[in-house]
């Protein structure tokens, strides 16, 4: 029965860019140690032994003496791919937000005419616009 990771094993183990282009390369198929030296353009062997044993529990040797990712592996590849598409578009949603916020605020002590038959209408369409696109259509946020 094959041990499952901790979550914070997993995050250590894929907080160095290196380790994560190894598991992207391992993900297209399984590799030697020289064959990963190679595709990787690392000089040292000992620098790649070290990011290889970081990736324990991620990575494992086959019956042909290549490594290849475990079960782990590919979830922790999903892990990176969730962050890096959804990370800026939620904070992008989030900023999105705020900037409505003060714009809002800043018209309506300045031109009350102007902000409340203007800006408000159409900042507020942006802005439901904006939140239906990023929650229904890219499903940035789980509603």
């Amino acid at each position: 029965m094959v041990k499952q990771m901790k979550y914070e094993d997993v995050f250590e183990a894929i907080s160095h860019p290196l380790r994560v282009d190894i598991l992207k390369k391992l993900a297209n198929r399984p590799m030697s140690f020289s064959e990963l030296k190679r595709e990787l353009n690392i000089k040292s062997s000992g620098k790649l032994d070290f990011h290889l044993k970081r990736l324990e529990g991620l990575i494992t040797v086959n019956e042909d003496n290549r490594y290849c990712l475990t079960n782990d592996g590919y979830a922790a590849l999903q892990v990176i791919d969730s962050l890096v598409k959804y990370g800026w578009q939620k904070r992008a949603f989030y900023l999105n937000i705020v900037v409505w916020a003060f714009v809002n605020t800043f018209a309506a002590l300045t031109n009350l005419t102007l902000w409340l038959y203007l800006i408000l209408p159409l900042s507020s369409a942006w802005l439901a616009f904006y939140t239906y696109w990023s929650i229904k259509k890219r499903r940035v946020l789980s509603i």
